[in-house]
């Protein structure tokens, strides 16, 4: 069965003057732009599959910066009284409906958009309203799950990402110990889903693993230092940020552990190895 409005890897199934026929039934166009000079009868293509404004399904081998279901930061590229275009990263341009719009679009502005399917059309939209879809929204991720996030939007809280590109979240400010790029994909990890829909996220492993990972963080910017730092629990937070990359509350738990385990000392002008080795 074919999917509108996602990528799927279709049989070309029939050739003509006009382009290619893909599918079991050879219900899907694929343009003669859109083919590689050597596809032939009964090649495997990835394509990505929309309705055109005739009902015609369509295919092309672009790659759309979304699919049906995911989020995507979109630019605008034509405005009508009806509904906004944006590039979705293919040859046909998303429209976003006039009454799909939080604030009205404008023309060379850049925004959030979900991408959608109409019921019983069949046709992609895209909507910059996401409420009725935050709140029916099913997830396939846990708290304590890796993710990829892109940032996109920076606010009071802290910066609102994409997550797994199906996803909205956010990464508080006072959680943030190493430097946010906008439009940059980072690793991070589930810290809690809520009940709006929403899904916090932080840069570092949560609860114990954290401290581990932390720990380890710690040796090894001893052993690079020859066994010893000026690093101590009196140390500001800024410093042991930009040293360390951790916050001050999980340098202490982690410090503590360490000493714990007798594998530093704490002295008054900073931490060593228990067993100092020097570097090789």
């Amino acid at each position: 069965m074919v999917k509108i409005g996602d990528v799927n890897t279709l049989r070309v199934t029939k050739e003509t003057k006009s382009g290619f026929y893909l599918g079991d039934h050879a219900e899907v166009f694929l343009p003669p732009a859109m083919a590689q000079d050597a596809l032939k009868l009964y090649d495997d293509l990835e394509v990505f599959v929309y309705v055109d404004t005739k009902d015609q399904l369509i295919a092309t081998t672009q790659t759309p910066f979304a699919v049906v279901g995911e989020y995507a930061m979109l630019d605008v590229v034509d405005v009508q009284e009806f509904g906004a275009f944006f590039d979705l990263g293919i040859e046909k341009h998303l429209l976003v409906p006039a009454n799909e719009q939080k604030i009205k679009v404008r023309p060379h502005e850049r925004h959030l958009v979900r991408v959608s399917l109409e019921e019983g059309a069949d046709r992609i939209f895209g909507t910059t309203k996401f409420g009725k879809y935050l709140e029916s929204q099913e997830f396939d991720i846990a708290e304590g799950d890796k993710v990829t996030i892109l940032p996109v939007e920076e606010n009071d809280l802290g910066y609102r990402v994409i997550i797994n590109k199906k996803y909205l979240g956010l990464i508080y400010r006072n959680e943030i110990f190493t430097e946010i790029d906008i439009n940059i994909a980072k690793e991070a990890y589930v810290k809690k889903i809520r009940d709006d829909g929403f899904v916090d996220v932080a840069l570092q492993i949560q609860g114990i693993k954290n401290l581990d990972a932390s720990k380890r963080t710690i040796l090894a910017h001893l052993f690079k230092q020859n066994g010893k730092s000026h690093l101590h629990d009196k140390s500001s937070p800024e410093e042991i940020q930009r040293l360390l990359g951790m916050s001050k509350k999980t340098f202490k738990n982690s410090l503590g552990m360490l000493y714990k385990d007798r594998m530093v000392k704490i002295n008054k002008d900073g931490i060593e190895l228990s067993h100092k080795k020097k570097k090789t």
